[in-house]
């Protein structure tokens, strides 16, 4: 069984993973189902987006039983009204924008949430006024209008620089 417990919090500047999850959803999990848009604040700090989003979850969700927070990472233990379950909310502000990457899993899984979970997280984006970041993903479908598990993902970029960039890294200068 997986922890969901254990992939809390930021590792090597990311969050945890979904793997394993049933209802998770996150910026950094690109599988269909899972993958949502990390959005953007316009406010002046780091400090005042970590505050105004736990003052939005607070008075958005019906209770809030853990609140960490820092200067780049919140973390919510919260019921929402409405729902008879509990979320691991997470988000992380990276270092020189103002670029909000979250993820978010239900205590209880097992249990399908039929997309309740990325809703909650899109209610509470519009209150706080925030935008989603467009992301461009270079998905080729194997099925034609929808995502599935097999579909592909761009050519791979080479591994030689020289390639890589399209310059030739030997030539006299």
């Amino acid at each position: 069984m997986y922890d969901l417990h254990e992939s809390i919090g930021v590792v090597d500047g990311t969050l945890g993973s979904c793997a394993g999850l049933q209802s998770c959803v996150s910026s950094f999990d690109d599988r269909p189902g899972h993958f949502i848009a990390p959005w953007s604040h316009d406010l002046a700090s780091r400090d005042d987006a970590v505050r105004a989003l736990t003052r939005a979850v607070e008075a958005f969700s019906g209770s809030i039983a853990r609140v960490e927070s820092s200067p780049t990472y919140a973390y919510v233990y919260a019921t929402w009204r409405g729902w008879q379950g509990t979320d691991d909310v997470e988000f992380l502000l990276p270092e020189g924008d103002q670029t909000v990457v979250l993820r978010s899993a239900p205590r209880a899984q097992g249990v399908p949430d039929l997309g309740r979970n990325e809703q909650r997280l899109e209610q509470l984006r519009i209150r706080l006024g925030w935008e989603q970041v467009p992301i461009l993903r270079n998905r080729q479908r194997a099925l034609l209008f929808v995502e599935s598990p097999w579909d592909r993902f761009g050519p791979v970029p080479p591994n030689d620089p020289d390639l890589r960039y399209n310059a030739d890294l030997d030539a006299e200068q």
